[in-house]
């Protein structure tokens, strides 16, 4: 009888070890928190968790110390057929406790009440153009990400920003839509102004994207899975996320991948504006516009814009974007006057960069050398001026690193741009240090064409960095302190 029971015991213990559901829980395909705010300016942080399953049963969340444990819930799924997945989702403690997932070894971040480290970066998915494929050499990203998560190192962050733009393998600019009874056809996927002519942002046809019917590149898990969460999974463990929403998350390219997996708006946080969705490309404006918002993390503020939409020339869409500014205004209103404020943008605010053969004269400098983009968002800046000073703009989009400041210092933020976490770099433009008169102010600033990270240290509200190659060897070091030739940032054999 004894013997039975053993077989029953191993057989029942076999049956659980092959269960998918469980499978999955033991292993799931990623794990992270991320932060956000309601309307009402409460904070809230959100731990998920991706099943490699569609429809599976979510996990629960144990306190390590033990106690009651918070069930999760599944989120929307806006395509099962492309997303074999099931994202799980409970709020999260915000007081520096720590949970792991029921029936893994997984255990997720605490989530501080104050900020001294972060670790910011951006353009991190790989190209299909790269020539040498998606390998560490041409592509660094895990190497990037598994640097800045080392324990070990210098640098423990707090908290993780990434600037946007995280799926290039799943978002080309050209697709193939095939309808019934028509012959398949190419078209250029709607990019706010990328893939139109540049001084207009405007496109000559209807609106295409990946996911219009008929198409044969739509949005789906895999690109998702090895572009971000396989080379990141060490770094979204290692401390909670701020995610910024880059064009290549357009609802015309993997809009529907974000809002799924990294959006913090969810209908578990009342007033967070719920988990958002992408209406039908074929819709008469199939654009979304995540509603700013401020993450307070003791001494720092960052308010978090959605530029996705934003047009680098032109004035695509420059009412959304008026209003966008109206709300960052009062958020930063809001804010402590004992807060450093920063804005995280995926385009820049400001980017010197390269004209255009069709770039009209009112773009440029006053040198008539460079493009300063991005216009739809340095108008609703003009329009909706902030009413305490913004220290720090942080976006992406441009694929290198550049630092501006502004002469004399303080009248406008300083803008850093990390737009170097893996993409298929850019020429470096312009090649040497620069000075651009950009309306009354003079811009001051250098540029690299080199993959890396950049890695925060806070001083009260002032704050000093490095940005960091995949090796973790400092290529620039900045700081708000900093003054001369080349801004707040300098080459580090300088």
């Amino acid at each position: 009888m004894r013997a039975v029971r053993c077989v029953f015991t191993v057989l029942a213990l076999l049956a659980a070890a092959l269960s998918p559901a469980l499978q999955a829980v033991e292993a799931p395909a990623a794990a992270f928190v991320t932060l956000g705010q309601t309307d009402a300016g409460e904070q809230f942080a959100l731990a998920r968790v991706v099943i490699e399953q569609a429809g599976a049963d979510c996990p629960a969340l144990e306190p390590t110390g033990g106690g009651q444990a918070r069930p999760m819930t599944a989120r929307r799924n806006p395509d099962p057929r492309h997303f074999g997945v099931t994202v799980c989702e409970a709020v999260y403690p915000t007081h520096g406790s720590r949970l792991r997932v029921a029936g893994s070894s997984v255990r997720l971040p605490a989530v501080p009440a104050e900020v001294s480290r972060l670790v910011v970066l951006g353009d991190t998915g790989c190209e299909p153009a790269y020539q040498d494929g998606c390998n560490a050499s041409a592509w660094p990203f895990a190497e990037l990400a598994d640097s800045a998560a080392e324990p070990t190192s210098a640098l423990v962050p707090d908290l993780v920003v990434h600037v946007g733009d995280y799926n290039y393998r799943g978002t080309p600019g050209e697709i193939e839509i095939k309808r019934p009874g028509e012959p398949a056809r190419k078209v250029q996927v709607y990019d706010a102004g990328d893939n139109a002519p540049g001084a207009t942002c405007k496109l000559s046809g209807p609106y295409y994207g990946q996911n219009s019917v008929g198409s044969r590149s739509p949005d789906a898990w895999p690109p998702w899975q090895q572009d971000f969460f396989m080379p990141a999974r060490r770094l979204l463990l290692s401390a909670p996320w701020i995610f910024a929403r880059g064009n290549h998350e357009l609802c015309s390219r993997a809009g529907p991948g974000y809002f799924y997996l990294l959006d913090p708006g969810s209908d578990l946080v009342p007033g967070s504006g719920g988990q958002l969705a992408c209406p039908p490309a074929e819709a008469a404006e199939p654009l979304v516009f995540r509603r700013p918002y401020r993450i307070d993390l003791g001494e720092l503020a960052v308010v978090v814009l959605d530029s996705a939409n934003a047009c680098d020339q032109g004035d695509l869409h420059q009412g959304h974007f008026d209003a966008q500014f109206a709300r960052v205004r009062s958020l930063v209103r809001a804010a402590s006057a004992e807060q450093a404020i920063w804005l995280l943008t995926h385009r820049p605010l400001w980017g010197v960069n390269k004209p255009e053969d069709d770039t009209p004269q009112s773009d440029l400098d006053a040198s008539g050398k460079y493009l300063v983009i991005d216009k739809t968002l340095q108008t609703a800046y003009a329009r909706e001026p902030l009413p305490k000073p913004v220290r720090l703009v942080l976006s992406g989009h441009m694929h290198r690193f550049q630092a501006i400041a502004f002469e004399p210092l303080g009248e406008l933020p300083s803008q850093l741009i990390v737009g170097n976490g893996g993409v298929d770099l850019d020429a470096n433009y312009p090649e040497e240090p620069f000075a651009v008169d950009i309306g009354e102010a003079t811009a001051v600033g250098f540029g690299l064409s080199r993959f890396g990270y950049l890695d925060i240290a806070l001083h009260g509200r002032g704050w000093s960095g490095r940005l960091l190659n995949p090796a973790g060897n400092p290529l620039a070091r900045c700081g708000s302190a900093r003054t001369g030739p080349t801004g707040v940032c300098e080459p580090a054999g300088n």
